[in-house]
């Protein structure tokens, strides 16, 4: 029992992150219908902007949130405007297919920064540890699972009690509609990339805490993608629950079966939970199934 408790709890941890790069992909999802892979780039830059403001330029903690919070929402705002708004009204193929033009643009110059070296700031950030039933937890992580779940509550509240969240989800159904209720649909559309730029950055700072920012951290946005799709396209607890079960499950996957094989196999869980997703619902765990009548 133990043992499964030293490899669930930090999964729990891990997933957590996964489960907010989701969010960030879901709440596109929720508002424009887009799926999107740029978020794995706007993680990537969260944490590489964190670490330049962190140990670069040697500012404090909050001041260098601030400036990754704020260089991250310029970022989505310059990806809608630029890349996406042109696009309102075309086919969502286009759409997505842009995201992932953004994606690779982005991962050239997020290369081309690194010029391939890790940069860390775990270091500079430890707080120590702890132990439950014997498992040694991070501070900075028990810490960073709280913020997850406090992005997540912030978001639900968001979308069912502001009239901007309320205008997101018409705007979700139906833009010309939206359009003759008075809804600025274009105005939506940069709010919720901006919403979402921010709390991608959020997961980039954690994650990269965990991983050091190197050239596989853009990737961690089709995790998140997995994710969203084992949760529900449309769904932020699903998104939420799916990124844990995940993190566990890669863990799992480490722990039992990696020593039986030689390795490897936590580097596919995420494929194989997402094939196991699509053959048995195709929609995910809580996402809604559209009927269209012809």
């Amino acid at each position: 029992m133990k043992e499964f408790l030293q490899l669930a709890i930090p999964g729990l941890m891990v997933g957590s992150l996964y489960a907010l790069v989701a969010a960030a992909i879901v709440l596109v999802y929720k508002s424009t219908r887009v799926v999107s892979l740029a978020h794995g780039q706007l993680l990537a830059f969260g944490g590489l902007f964190f670490w330049i403001g962190l140990v670069a330029l040697k500012l404090p903690l909050p001041l260098s949130i601030l400036m990754a919070l704020v260089c991250s929402i310029l970022m989505g705002w310059l990806v809608e405007r630029i890349t996406l708004r042109p696009l309102i009204g075309q086919p969502l193929i286009s759409a997505f297919l842009m995201t992932f033009a953004v994606f690779m643009a982005l991962d050239g110059v997020f290369q081309l920064i690194l010029k391939g070296e890790s940069k860390t700031y775990a270091t500079l950030l430890s707080l120590g540890e702890f132990e439950i039933s014997g498992v040694p937890i991070r501070v900075v992580q028990l810490i960073s699972f709280g913020v997850v779940l406090l992005v997540f509550l912030s978001l639900a509240l968001f979308f069912r009690f502001t009239k901007t969240g309320l205008g997101m989800r018409a705007t979700a159904e139906d833009h010309q509609l939206s359009q003759s209720t008075g809804i600025n649909v274009r105005t939506i559309f940069s709010i919720i990339w901006i919403i979402s730029a921010i709390v991608a950055s959020i997961a980039g700072m954690g994650t990269a805490y965990v991983m050091d920012i190197h050239f596989p951290l853009p990737y961690i946005g089709i995790k998140g993608l997995i994710v969203a799709l084992f949760g529900g396209l449309d769904s932020l607890p699903g998104a939420l629950l799916a990124g844990l079960i995940l993190g566990v499950l890669e863990n799992l996957f480490a722990g039992y079966l990696d020593p039986l094989v030689g390795g490897g196999l936590k580097d596919v869980a995420a494929y194989v939970l997402l094939l196991i997703i699509l053959l048995v619902k195709p929609y995910g765990l809580f996402g809604l199934k559209r009927i269209e009548r012809v």
